[in-house]
């Protein structure tokens, strides 16, 4: 009792204070008081249900999560918890996509990967990972403390990490959607693939809509309409990611950066890198 008693009291200490992620650090037997009004989700919410049974209103429809399915609820949802069964225990996990931003890429989604490839503002399913997204939430409670910079990043990691395990999940579901968001998100998470593997080669739309067998025209509407960037931006986000990568964390001459990247030279490489960046890669490295 005395661990249930802990991490109710630090998931509503994290709460109270509007944590970027508040978790139950495992499974909890009672639920926050704000979950039985209306609770505004920020961003991501799961609810894990590992024994008994519990009924909660999310959006004016009513919902019942039994043990071993999970509740997603999604940015901007309010739901309150109704009831639950003696027996019942759940794993909490509250966070905003905004506190990996930096480092979430271009191979997500990003703030709306959630309300994408899950666009209702509940789903209770049985996923198949409950067991791995209960250690998240108590993997996720460890180091808890802004002055260890080295468990804050970890933490941050550990949520880029239960990131793509969400966007997994979901993936997975939408292969037996046969409906058009879902398809056209299954292309995006296709042609991301393909900017992942090509960005430092290809930088044109047609050789991402010749590959996707799909019409330049076509594929700029798609991407544009899922993530609200053009191709040219993610293709040169991910140059950008990896220039400062190598300018940063590498002795590489930029000569030898440029050619890395295919660029046709250094000038051409340190043009794009300010244009993107704000200041030259000269400039980046020094801390300028």
């Amino acid at each position: 009792m005395k661990d249930n008693i802990n991490g109710i009291n630090t998931l509503e200490e994290q709460m109270a204070n509007n944590e970027d992620i508040c978790c139950s650090c495992g499974n909890i037997t009672s639920f926050p008081e704000a979950f039985f009004q209306s609770f505004h989700v920020a961003d991501v919410g799961i609810i894990v249900c590992t024994s008994g049974r519990f009924s909660f209103c999310c959006e004016d429809v009513e919902y019942e999560v039994r043990k071993g399915e999970t509740a997603f609820l999604s940015r901007d949802a309010y739901f309150s918890v109704r009831s639950h069964s003696d027996d019942c225990a759940v794993v909490i996990i509250l966070y905003r996509v905004d506190s990996i931003r930096d480092i979430l890429g271009s191979t997500v989604v990003g703030m709306k990967f959630v309300e994408l490839l899950n666009p209702c503002a509940c789903r209770v399913m049985h996923t198949g990972h409950e067991d791995e997204l209960t250690k998240y939430s108590e993997l996720l409670a460890v180091g808890n403390s802004d002055a260890n910079v080295f468990a804050a990043n970890e933490r941050r990691l550990l949520l880029l990490s239960l990131t793509y395990r969400l966007c997994s999940i979901f993936h997975e579901l939408s292969k037996h959607d046969d409906n058009a968001p879902t398809r056209k998100l299954e292309t995006y998470m296709q042609f991301m693939q393909l900017v992942d593997r090509y960005y430092d080669r290809e930088r044109g739309v047609r050789f991402y809509a010749d590959r996707l067998c799909l019409s330049p025209k076509y594929l700029t509407t798609l991407v544009k309409s899922v993530s609200g960037s053009t191709v040219q931006q993610l293709v040169f986000k991910a140059i950008t990611k990896r220039a400062i990568s190598l300018v940063s964390t590498t002795d590489k001459s930029i000569k030898e950066i440029a050619d890395i990247l295919h660029f046709p030279n250094a000038s051409a490489f340190g043009t794009f890198f300010k244009k993107q960046v704000g200041v030259s890669p000269v400039a980046y490295r020094h801390g300028l």
